[in-house]
């Protein structure tokens, strides 16, 4: 029979199958099926005639039954007519009942959603049935494996709907991992890593594009590099005579005005000299303050040492070499005091040999020269090195583009609001410039230089003290000026977000089973503080030098820390957390007072940093339990007991050492074990109750509440001594 034979046999099938599903519909479908079957029957036929050497192939056909499932055809046309059609349909349907249930078992156990299964219409099964019979089913022989990206922190709630499983059940297995977590806490980017890798899955970090980058157009140098005024940090110990010497080089007098005779907080100044601008930057000399030195030495192109004469090196003194060695900042020492009868420059120099700081007259590199700040003397000669060594690092920089530069200083004025002191490294900075610094921004509401006059610009090496920000920014912090307030906007809005993510992730911070344990172990006795201050500096110094202050059984907490004023609202904070209030160059507002008298808050106030610290571990000291000694006083051989109905046991004893106190308490020793431990009821010698008994000296003893006293006993008197604690 030809093709064109069957085409026409089929042709007339079809017409009268046609003429019968007029009348009667149920019929109709089941030829439709018969006619689609043979058809593919047909096909089939036709491609072995075409290829006799594959007259064997089964016929291979697609159909997508499920989304989770790859179905391939595998019956040929002739094992297709071979095997019954209700048979094959009776195995498939066991089969794919089996695989359901496998199915449903895994995705339980992967934490995966169950797979929804559309509804088959009854009408459609009758059709398709025979179709679905003909494929056979391979479930996948691994998990299902997703890509899950993830960003520096995430919720637990964010991470669940990202692994698509409940937040309980990824509490669950957070907690056989050992990390104990909340539904909204926080999870930093390698705990996730952990978890996702634990639950089969893959990770994709997230890499988001830094402000930096934003940042790096308005951040590099443009225009022609001229040569810079050098910035100089003056360094020393406490009372070696820095702001002494700044003072007589800008012919100020500021010193009297130091409290305790110590810089507070960073000043930075300009000074006009014979051989150019120079831009000083003076530091605290206090042991508190090393923070902002280090601060100082990393945005210094100099720096100055200051050591008495009289003094020598000292620990601030080392700790300063330290800053400036670890910067790589040329070192200039100035040895100061050689006015006094006691200055000794010589053994300065030896001392600072031995700290590697060699002078050139010894043969090494440093400048070293002798000053005196109280009468001018070799002044010149140290402002001439400064400016020698500066012509050799070249110093140059652009006063073109925008500016960039760091702050030395921060705080909040009643007046200006916060107020920010900037040394200005790159470009110039002009009033209505929009800046960003830190997570602070603004435009520049007004500039003024070292003497309080309102300027219009800054350039390169100049000090100015700015308004107009959002805040009061931290020392430190970067300065950079742009064009764009909706850039600046963004940039400071994103810092923000991760100060806070940084602030949430510290307070909710991920601890394992083993430091849950650890609670349970008894807690220190805890001071809280809130601390206000008048600058961001003296309020980070504070804060170092307190958490400096180590101690097993107490121990400190800062609830807040900032600058400005006590205001009603912090007075509020420190009674609900039961903190003491302490400022330091700040007073409480009239509300804030009022509220300090009514609830009897404490309150202290401080002008000098190392009086603040003082107290402060004064009042930890308090806490402490204090230390018992014991001093073995006495010793009595117990030679024989006597009995009696009023008083009970008395020990007749000979006092072998010491002396035996009836006040005191006692111990009673048998083969050197102590077998009890109380106090005497009796004293006697002879009839007579005495105080006390010597060596040598026989006595009856009677004890408090225990009659077993044998004869060869001792009976221990010992006294005991409470020693005070502190921190």
């Amino acid at each position: 029979m030809t093709d064109n034979d069957i085409k026409k046999s089929l042709s007339l099938k079809s017409h009268k199958n046609t003429s019968v599903k007029q009348s009667k519909s149920t019929s109709a479908k089941k030829n439709v099926t018969i006619q689609v079957r043979r058809k593919k029957i047909l096909n089939a036929q036709s491609l072995q005639n075409q290829n006799n050497n594959k007259t064997d192939e089964p016929v291979k056909t697609t159909a997508k039954v499920d989304a989770n499932y790859k179905s391939t055809t595998t019956l040929s046309a002739n094992q297709s007519k071979s095997k019954p059609i209700e048979t094959i349909t009776a195995k498939k349907k066991t089969k794919i009942d089996k695989d359901a249930k496998v199915e449903s078992f895994e995705n339980k156990e992967l934490h995966l959603k169950e797979p929804k299964h559309k509804k088959i219409n009854k009408k459609e099964s009758n059709i398709d049935s025979d179709l679905i019979t003909q494929h056979q089913f391979e479930k996948p022989t691994e998990p299902i494996k997703k890509v899950i990206e993830i960003p520096d922190s995430i919720t637990v709630s964010d991470l669940a709907q990202k692994i698509s499983m409940k937040s309980s059940e990824l509490i669950k297995v957070m907690m056989n991992m050992g990390v104990m977590a909340t539904i909204n806490q926080l999870l930093d980017q390698e705990t996730v890593i952990l978890i996702v890798d634990e639950l089969g899955h893959e990770t994709k970090i997230i890499k988001t594009e830094t402000e930096e980058k934003l940042l790096q157009p308005e951040a590099e140098i443009q225009g022609k590099l001229e040569q810079r005024a050098p910035i100089v940090t003056i360094m020393g110990h406490v009372d070696h005579g820095k702001t002494s010497l700044l003072d007589y080089i800008r012919k100020t007098k500021v010193v009297n005005s130091e409290a305790g005779g110590i810089t507070q907080h960073i000043g930075a100044y300009r000074v006009k000299t014979d051989k150019g601008n120079i831009t000083f930057l003076d530091t605290p000399g206090h042991a508190a303050f090393s923070a902002m030195r280090a601060r100082g030495a990393k945005v210094t192109d100099i720096v100055v040492l200051v050591v008495s004469a009289d003094d020598g090196v000292m620990p601030q003194t080392e700790e300063a070499i330290e800053h400036a060695q670890a910067s790589n900042v040329p070192l200039i020492v100035a040895i100061n005091k050689i006015d006094k009868e006691n200055a000794d420059p010589k053994k300065v120099l030896t001392d600072l040999s031995k700290k590697n700081v060699v002078p050139e007259e010894w043969g090494g590199d440093t400048i070293c020269i002798k000053i005196s700040a109280l009468t001018g003397e070799g002044i010149d000669l140290l402002l001439d090195a400064i400016s020698l060594q500066s012509e050799m690092l070249e110093l140059k920089a652009s006063a073109d583009g925008s500016a960039v530069g760091s702050v030395v200083e921060s705080s909040l004025d009643k007046g200006k609001g916060p107020i920010a002191t900037v040394l200005i490294q790159n470009g110039t900075l002009n009033k209505k410039d929009y800046v960003l610094v830190g997570k602070e921004f603004g435009r520049i509401r007004a500039m003024y230089n070292e003497f309080n006059k309102e300027v219009s610009s800054a350039g390169p090496g100049c000090p100015v003290v700015i308004t107009g920000l959002s805040g009061a920014p931290n020392v430190a912090d970067q300065l950079i000026a742009t064009k764009d307030e909706k850039k600046v906007k963004d940039i400071a809005s994103l810092r923000e977000s991760k100060q806070k993510e940084i602030e949430m992730q510290s307070k909710q911070k991920t601890f394992s089973i083993e430091s849950f344990n650890q609670t349970n172990t008894p807690k220190k006795k805890i001071i809280n503080l809130l601390i206000k201050s008048d600058v961001h500096g003296s309020a980070e110094a504070i804060i170092s030098a307190l958490m400096a202050i180590k101690n097993e059984d107490v121990g400190l907490e800062i609830i807040y820390s900032g600058v400005g004023a006590i205001t009603e609202s912090d007075v509020n904070l420190a009674t609900s957390s039961g903190s003491k209030i302490i400022g330091f160059n700040v007073r409480a507002d009239a509300k804030a007072k009022k509220i300090i008298e009514s609830n009897n808050q404490e309150l202290y106030y401080f002008s000098i940093i190392y009086e603040l610290i003082d107290n402060v571990k004064q009042q930890l000291s308090g806490l402490l339990d204090p230390d018992i000694k014991e001093e073995i006083i006495g010793i009595a051989e117990v030679k024989d007991v006597f009995r009696s109905s009023k008083i009970g046991a008395i020990a007749g004893s000979i006092v072998s050492e010491g002396v035996i106190q009836k006040d005191q308490p006692i111990r009673v020793l048998r083969d050197n074990i102590v077998i009890y431990e109380g106090e005497l009821e009796s004293l006697r010698r002879f009839k007579e109750d005495v105080k006390e008994v010597k060596s040598g000296t026989e006595c009856g003893i009677g004890v408090k509440d225990y009659n077993d006293v044998k004869a060869g006993d001792q009976i221990e008197v010992y006294k005991r001594t409470e020693i005070r604690r502190t921190v």
